[in-house]
């Protein structure tokens, strides 16, 4: 290694005298000169290399304690921090470094990288930051992108844009790939960690907070219930003008329905009797006696006569038919329409019974927190030929929800009357929904598609849990809410807990395996449900009206699924595959800090930050593969997969893409983003 000396170098030297004996110098102290550690060096753009810079003393010794100052002749060329040089453009600079007055140079010559290429046959692209590139068909098969000066970072998204379930396999193989390094995109915030937010967990007499539907236990039996529902009153509707229906099934003879033989307004105290059969739609009654317990506006509430002692009082039965009336009655028939009243009595009634206690056996990993059964919207004998005979019909509109059960004669749950109160109002916003549907469709839009299809009618109902979520907490869509927005005090962490905790694990599941699961998938599974729910949050967002102006439409329609979704939405996009495929890239975007079309973020949540650090302790809940050799995916209809990849700097990269020993077929969409 050569050294560069600068400035006074004194050495010392014997001086003359008689033969009997000599004198020696002393060099004065301080910094005499500054050596560096190289005279002259190359660079190429982008890259750095570190100088030091020494302060010498007259004899050539280091000085300690000193500190260098840095100076490029031409920092547009190369720059220096701290003796750091970087490669800025090609060309040459001098570099000066300064110790107590005294200084040292180096000449610095900048190159141009030297580039890897592509492979024969690999499509070259280049992409800024944020981009978001649809892959041609030449660039499915191979593409190649370049690493630039400081290295590049992607994600290569393949989404599969159908309505089939049936998978398809997606492999990628990539070469010249390195690892990632760290988060893909901006860090979030991690002040706040699971638990701390959020809990599922039952605490002595607190139970869990829930919606209408808690867990994978509930979720399966909604679905069975739906199931019968389908299967056993479908074949009853007739398809034909239904102008007069409702009109005669609220004139008929007063003794078929204990319903529909009520006075408009009841009395306190009188008893009639109920069907609590939930196993089947129209078949083998099972009448409990009901004993009217309050009357308010919108609401009649029924006590089974078989519950257990030491639940409600009258008076707290009269403050919750109050809350309905004041809050969940507006609150779902501001979003959905109003709806019908075969009954007519202008009421929902809300029939509080142990048989929905017992169907949540003992130690079960969640609960039934209430039903809706649309067999209570058919006429018990056939007064139309266009609806027929459903023989157990209550013949009005109701719910089906728990008693308190404070001696835990049946399970666990719904032990404490204040948990039970907040329960059920996460519950009813859920159920209303339903009834709301099922009954516009039978009897104000009079269509035959009266059963909205199951990924719909759950998404719509997740929503109205969430339009509660919000009402509570104060808040509104399209506020971009954080961790720390949404559990800034015990209220808005009440409010989060008790009505929106969980649409936010749903969601959750369905963002750790994308791939296997879909928004419209025809099931009642979680991961579909929260995808779902986050596709219409979506929507309404992106949409330019008002919630509920699209809510009312998807319910006042002949429609169904994904044809009722496409109309309602079309002024927004295309068709759902295209609203899919945004939220799929928003799933990526939403909360990383990369500067992106809006449209492919989310509005109303940073989901990140929210489910990253409030559920899944500082991580991102999407789950993504790295693609470094070789990763692939097996996508469902509207499935999708997130594969990050880096090209070194100065280096290129290739990414091959096959379905077996074929191409990708022409239904899976890929998309490339550059990350960094």
């Amino acid at each position: 290694m050569r050294y560069l000396m600068v400035g006074l170098l004194l050495a010392a030297a014997a001086c003359g005298g008689d033969k009997s004996g000599s004198t020696t110098t002393t060099p004065p102290t301080g910094v005499f000169s500054v050596r560096m550690n190289v005279a002259t060096a190359a660079i190429v753009v982008g890259a750095a290399d570190t100088l030091t810079a020494t302060g010498l003393d007259a004899g050539g010794t280091a000085v300690a304690g000193t500190t260098a100052t840095w100076q490029s002749s031409a920092a547009t060329l190369a720059s220096v921090v701290g003796g750091v040089v970087t490669g800025v453009a090609p060309g040459a600079a001098t570099i000066t470094a300064t110790i107590s007055g005294k200084s040292a140079q180096t000449n610095i010559t900048v190159t141009a990288p030297v580039l890897a290429s592509c492979a024969a046959g690999a499509t070259p692209l280049s992409l800024a930051v944020g981009t978001v590139h649809t892959l041609t068909p030449a660039e499915r098969s191979t593409f190649c992108v370049p690493g630039g000066a400081t290295g590049s970072e992607y994600v290569l998204i393949p989404f599969k844009a159908d309505t089939v379930s049936a998978t398809v396999a997606v492999s990628m193989l990539g070469n010249g790939l390195v690892a990632t390094t760290g988060a893909p995109t901006a860090a979030v915030s991690a002040s706040i960690r699971a638990g701390a937010a959020f809990s599922r967990v039952p605490s002595g007499n607190r139970e869990l907070f829930s919606s209408a539907t808690h867990g994978a236990f509930a979720a399966a039996y909604e679905a069975r219930m739906r199931s019968v529902e389908r299967r056993q009153l479908t074949p009853l509707v007739t398809a034909g003008s239904r102008a007069t229906l409702l009109r005669g099934m609220q004139h008929a003879s007063a003794n078929r329905s204990a319903i529909l033989n009520l006075p408009a307004t009841p009395v306190v105290g009188t008893y009639i009797p109920l069907n609590t059969n939930s196993d089947s739609a129209c078949n083998a009654r099972v009448n409990h006696a009901a004993r009217i317990a309050a009357v308010s506006k919108t609401a009649i509430v029924a006590v089974d006569s078989l519950a257990p002692g030491g639940g409600f009082t009258d008076i707290d039965y009269a403050n919750f038919a109050a809350t309905f009336d004041t809050l969940i009655f507006p609150l779902d028939t501001a979003a959905y329409g109003a709806p019908a009243d075969l009954d007519n009595n202008g009421r929902i009634l809300i029939f509080f019974t142990q048989t929905v206690n017992q169907l949540t056996p003992r130690g079960a990993g969640g609960f039934i927190g209430g039903f809706f059964f649309s067999r209570d919207l058919f006429p018990d004998d056939s007064v139309s030929p266009l609806l027929q005979a459903c023989p157990s019909s209550n013949q009005g509109e109701m719910f089906y929800v728990p008693v308190v059960d404070a001696n835990s004669l049946y399970n666990e749950f719904f032990t404490s009357k204040a948990t039970l109160q907040t329960q059920l109002l996460g519950t009813l916003a859920h159920e209303f929904q339903h009834l709301i549907n099922a009954s516009r469709r039978l009897y104000v839009t009079q269509t035959a598609n009266w059963d909205e299809e199951v990924w719909l009618n759950e998404g719509m109902s997740h929503i109205a849990e969430e339009l509660l979520y919000f009402h509570e907490a104060g808040l509104a869509p399209k506020q971009n809410l954080s961790l720390a927005t949404v559990a800034a005090n015990q209220t808005q962490l009440n409010a989060v807990n008790n009505f929106q905790l969980e649409n936010l694990f749903r969601l959750n599941t369905y963002l750790t395996a994308t791939a296997i699961n879909s928004p419209y998938a025809q099931n009642d599974s979680l991961q579909t449900r929260g995808a779902t729910y986050e596709l219409l949050r979506y929507s309404l967002d992106e949409s330019p009206n008002s919630n509920s102006s699209y809510l009312h439409a998807l319910i006042n329609t002949q429609n169904t699924g994904i044809v009722n979704f496409n109309t309602v939405f079309a002024g927004t996009f295309t068709n759902i595959f295209a609203a899919v495929q945004q939220q799929v890239l928003a799933n990526f975007f939403g909360g990383s800090g990369i500067a992106v079309d809006p449209k492919y973020t989310f509005p109303s949540w940073n989901y990140r930050d929210v489910i990253g650090n409030g559920i899944d302790s500082g991580s991102n809940p999407l789950a993504t593969n790295p693609l470094i050799g070789t990763t692939s995916f097996a996508l469902t209809g509207g499935g999708a997969g997130y594969a990050r990849f880096r090209v070194a700097a100065n280096g290129a990269g290739t990414v091959t893409s096959a379905s077996g020993t074929g191409a990708v077929p022409a239904n899976v969409i890929m998309l490339l983003i550059r990350t960094q």
